[in-house]
């Protein structure tokens, strides 16, 4: 009998002992406030430096944590006992090191970049306009301002801004899937469609071998569906080789792969 008091009281001993270290609790993980975004171990945060930062509740572990910033000067943190609100500081990337009284750790990486946005042509789309012109004489214009594109179906463009205003920055162009980068900068203005409200963003583009040109962002009703596009008009270019032409106009319709 004593025997068994002494086995059964090591197997509480032991149960105890084990529900309390640190590989009874969940791991610390972070969730954005909206619930939709989860970052677990190891995973990366980015962050644009130009903006206030991220803030997540924090999940897991014994609920009583201890925040490390690895690294000051590319991010700080405030942290409120419910809160971890990430700032950013410079462009760079830091580490951030979560644990609790129970030895339970995660750490994270948060990379600090400019904002940047992305996007991918998914097809592209031509008008041309000329009361005079012939159709044979339109599919001549329209072959020769899509062989003239900048980009073709498969390209991408990425705008990287490098201003706190969010209206300058580098431009990347790939012309086609797989293709050698153009490079070079952009400046950007804000403005309306008076016809439908949307709102309209005004680059223009300087690339190293081309002349200054102008593209508008803007979104477009498909099909009942809406859609981003880049608009370009290029009128100007092909009007002294047809004199007959009054308009004509290219469009990138786009697919947002900008990275979060």
């Amino acid at each position: 009998m004593k025997r068994n008091l002494l086995s059964l009281i090591y197997v509480i001993t032991c149960t105890l002992f084990i529900t309390s270290c640190g590989e009874s609790y969940a791991p610390i993980t972070l969730t954005s406030i909206d619930g939709k975004t989860s970052v677990s171990n190891n995973d990366t945060i980015y962050i644009d430096a130009f903006s206030d930062g991220k803030t997540f509740n924090i999940k897991g572990g014994d609920g009583r944590y201890i925040i490390n910033n690895e690294d000051k000067s590319i991010i700080s943190y405030e942290y409120n006992g419910e809160k971890l609100s990430l700032i950013p500081v410079k462009l760079g990337y830091g580490k951030i090191s979560i644990s609790d009284y129970e030895k339970n750790e995660s750490r994270f990486t948060v990379t600090v970049k400019n904002q940047t946005r992305i996007f991918h042509v998914q097809d592209i789309a031509i008008d041309v306009i000329g009361g005079s012109l012939t159709q044979n004489e339109t599919k001549i214009i329209e072959t020769d301002i899509l062989n003239g594109a900048i980009m073709k179906v498969g390209g991408t463009i990425k705008f990287e801004y490098t201003v706190e205003e969010l209206n300058e920055g580098n431009v990347t162009i790939y012309p086609e899937k797989d293709s050698n980068s153009m490079n070079g900068i952009f400046s950007e203005k804000e403005s309306f469609d008076p016809e439908n409200g949307n709102k309209i963003s005004k680059f223009t583009i300087s690339l190293a071998g081309y002349e200054e040109f102008n593209l508008e962002l803007t979104e477009k009703e498909e099909s009942n569906d809406t859609c981003m596009v880049l608009r370009d008009n290029v009128t100007d270019k092909y009007k002294s080789q047809y004199p007959k032409l009054e308009k004509a106009t290219i469009e990138y319709i786009l697919e947002d792969t900008t990275e979060n």
